[in-house]
């Protein structure tokens, strides 16, 4: 799960001039590229003369924090660094075929032609492949080893295993492939197989007590044997079978920048900067993480000034135990000890800040959680809310709060439902919808909430009703493991 946060970033070769062979150098007044006074310009050549959709990246640590920016370069080789911040700057080139060039001292408003350095082999040429490749060399069994056929647990099916592998679960989110994953940490010691090792990294750090019940305990330790040979294999010297195409088309009109924002033992699950419905909300204003289970300090960046501020979210009830251990996917300590950090305790947190949203007032909603798991009194059997009626919650380990950038007022949003992924819609309301609630959708009328300042009454539930009879409304319902009576609907379990 963990995101360090150092983006290396996409640019466009926006119209350049005649190439320039050689080491870096100013280029003449004829063969020049169009700059501007906070741009950084020139060509790009290699053995075969200029080199097409390779990028050129700009990173340099004068400013308030680490600052990069990437540009692919046309069909000629050219390039430019466009609005570059005042900075002295390493910049150098990347491509596929190439390693990366030696770094050359640039600032803005200077000409540099650069020197491509071109791979001295294809396992050197592959160091710099996307992840994806590397992971796509991990093989998956067979049908014939599915249904009770193998060790592989009778319920699961190829289907089940391509899922997890590669679609959901935690590659939907975080990337396998990288050198950190495809090969095995030499502070683990040594194994006498790919498969033994691969038992022991996953019980790495606070995440280590999730990833054994995944792997474990849900796959029945099947998948340590796939990803054991995955590594043993790129271990001997064996390479991903494809090779990646360099930028091709509108790939090359890409200018990414990135700044590193966070900090060496906390990560950034996610981070928002507009809303989606009115993406000029917020605009050229500050960024602000999800440090999820790490941290309660929420980093926000100005991306103005490259300067980077913390805000640290507070919960209802101080005291409440840490958003840690059993019910979320952390823990409170390392199940094993990690390649980085041994056994130290790096995330803390209370707040939970998973990811969050922006509203048309410029103010922020984040998953968050604002109190220990017990729901409060209206949620539960008993009450008359009219969503705790029908189903009524018990507990919640996440909830919603709303950060108002122009005051720095964090205000709690208590909700009976789980939260995970907020969304905003599109009705007069500026309904909230939840993900990650449970066997309920969850959703809060914001609109109600600002006029009120009553998250009981703003936020409502339904538990999850398939139509059976098709009358079009939610009639008395059986449960997930009841038979399906055609007299009434039938409740689902979503996921």
């Amino acid at each position: 799960m963990r995101l360090k946060a150092r983006l290396y970033l996409t640019v466009a070769a926006i119209g350049l001039a005649a190439l320039l062979a050689g080491a870096p150098a100013r280029l003449s007044a004829q063969t020049a590229v169009a700059i501007d006074n906070d741009d950084i310009g020139g060509v790009v050549t290699g053995a075969n003369g200029p080199e097409a959709g390779v990028w050129v990246i700009a990173e340099t640590t004068d400013l308030p924090t680490r600052y990069a920016k990437m540009v692919v370069t046309d069909d000629q080789g050219r390039y430019v660094l466009p609005d570059l911040p005042k900075a002295k700057y390493k910049v150098w080139v990347r491509g596929y075929g190439l390693v990366d060039s030696p770094k050359v001292d640039g600032e803005p408003g200077q000409q540099l032609n650069l020197r491509a350095a071109p791979a001295p082999n294809e396992a050197a040429a592959a160091q710099y492949y996307p992840a994806i490749y590397w992971y796509s060399m991990l093989k998956i069994p067979d049908k014939s080893e599915f249904g009770g056929k193998s060790n592989i647990p009778e319920k699961l099916t190829q289907v089940d295993w391509l899922k997890q592998t590669k679609n959901i679960g935690c590659i939907g989110c975080h990337q396998l492939g990288q050198q950190s994953t495809r090969t095995i940490p030499a502070a683990f010691g040594e194994f006498k197989s790919g498969e033994e090792a691969w038992m022991r990294r996953i019980q790495s750090g606070q995440s280590g007590e999730q990833m054994t019940n995944q792997l474990a305990g849900n796959f029945g330790g099947a998948p340590f044997k796939y990803y054991g040979d995955w590594t043993d294999r790129i271990a001997k010297g064996e390479l991903p079978k494809s090779k990646p195409p360099r930028p091709q088309g509108a790939e090359r009109n890409v200018v990414v920048t990135s700044w590193e924002w966070g900090t060496d033992k906390q990560y950034l699950h996610d981070l928002i900067s507009s809303d989606r419905r009115n993406p000029t909300v917020n605009a050229n204003g500050p960024l602000y993480g999800s440090p999820e289970y790490s941290t309660d300090n929420m980093p926000i960046l100005d991306p103005k000034t490259s300067k980077v501020t913390f805000f640290k979210m507070p919960v209802e009830d101080p005291n409440m135990p840490e958003s840690l251990g059993p019910g979320h996917a952390a823990s409170i300590k390392p199940l094993q000890a990690s390649a980085y950090w041994g056994d130290e305790k790096t995330w803390d947190t209370r707040a939970n800040n998973h990811n969050a949203m922006f509203d048309k007032k410029g103010r922020v909603w984040i998953a968050a959680t604002v109190r220990g798991m017990d729901n409060p009194a209206f949620c539960k059997k008993g009450s008359d809310h009219p969503s705790a009626k029908v189903f009524p919650l018990e507990r919640s380990a996440r909830q919603v709060a709303m950060l108002d950038p122009k005051t720095m007022k964090y205000t709690f949003v208590d909700t009976c439902f789980g939260t995970h992924h907020p969304q905003f819609g599109y009705d007069a309301n500026d309904t909230l919808w939840l993900s990650g609630t449970g066997p309920v959708a969850g959703w809060i009328n914001t609109k109600m909430f600002d006029e009120t300042g009553d998250a009981a009454k703003s936020q409502g539930w339904s538990p999850f009703i398939l139509d059976t009879n098709g009358n079009g409304t939610r009639d008395d319902y059986v449960e997930p493991n009841q038979l399906v009576d055609p007299a009434k609907d039938k409740r689902i379990v979503p996921g």
